[in-house]
């Protein structure tokens, strides 16, 4: 997929997508800014199958194309990776709809990946949401979830998986699908998920620009480096503690 270039941003996002009236769904995705970098424009995306194996009626689901998987691919991969040679090219990436519980989660790796995403969560989420709330929370959900098919993990989700879980939703907060007034008190730089992705984002805007970049790139499996928050701290000059609770007084 070939991206715009501008002579300073890359403004990516998706129009193609119909709606009838009746359900008023704006299905044109959040624009993303990258800085201008031709080489991405030869960057392979993956081939996309959409399944529905759910026995209920998601109608939402409809929505769900090739070409919004491949857009929110380009995005993650360049939200993750500056480089565009760094960054993983998957061959295949499969979403599924099926009968679960919980929300979503990735199989897979790097050779191929599939997302199953829960069709009883969509429905329970729409039951309390407009359907304009409900896509724009399984677009989120996608973010969250292509973003665990293309990042780093040190291969060692068992011991920093909140820290995996927290990138992931970084990434989802850049894509422009999660509620930065839903920032509350409480927890710690290492609870995962949007608490310790508030933090990260927090750190980016005010302290480490490409701090999500070179984030991700510590979590090199084969850089012969065992992945730590304390080696987060001493590689970005940091006292962790400090800054968490910088941040909680801005809250």
């Amino acid at each position: 997929m070939n991206a715009i270039i501008t002579a300073v941003v890359i403004a990516v996002g998706i129009t193609a997508h119909s709606t009838s009236a009746s359900e008023q769904i704006n299905t044109q995705i959040n624009p993303v800014h990258f800085e201008a970098n031709i080489d991405w424009l030869d960057f392979t995306l993956p081939n996309v199958q959409i399944r529905y194996f759910s026995k209920e009626q998601v109608s939402v689901w409809q929505h769900v194309d090739v070409e919004l998987v491949k857009q929110i691919s380009y995005n993650v991969a360049r939200l993750l990776y500056k480089e565009a040679h760094k960054a993983p090219q998957l061959p295949q990436l499969e979403i599924i709809l099926e009968d679960m519980e919980g929300v979503a989660f990735k199989e897979g790796d790097f050779t191929g990946a599939k997302i199953h995403i829960s069709a009883q969560y969509l429905n329970k989420y729409q039951q309390s949401h407009s359907s304009q709330a409900l896509y724009n929370e399984l677009v989120g959900v996608l973010y969250h979830e292509i973003a665990h098919a293309y990042q780093l993990d040190d291969h060692n989700y068992k011991e920093i998986g909140p820290v995996i879980e927290g990138i992931a939703d970084v990434v989802r907060m850049k894509g422009g699908y999660v509620n930065l007034s839903n920032r509350q008190k409480g927890g710690n730089y290492d609870s995962g998920y949007k608490t310790t992705a508030f933090f990260l984002h927090w750190l980016e805007t005010n302290h480490h620009p490409d701090l999500l970049v070179e984030l991700n790139a510590q979590l090199d499996p084969f850089d012969d480096k065992k992945w730590s928050w304390a080696h987060f701290s001493t590689s970005m000059k940091l006292n962790l503690d400090a800054a968490w609770r910088n941040y909680q007084n801005t809250l």
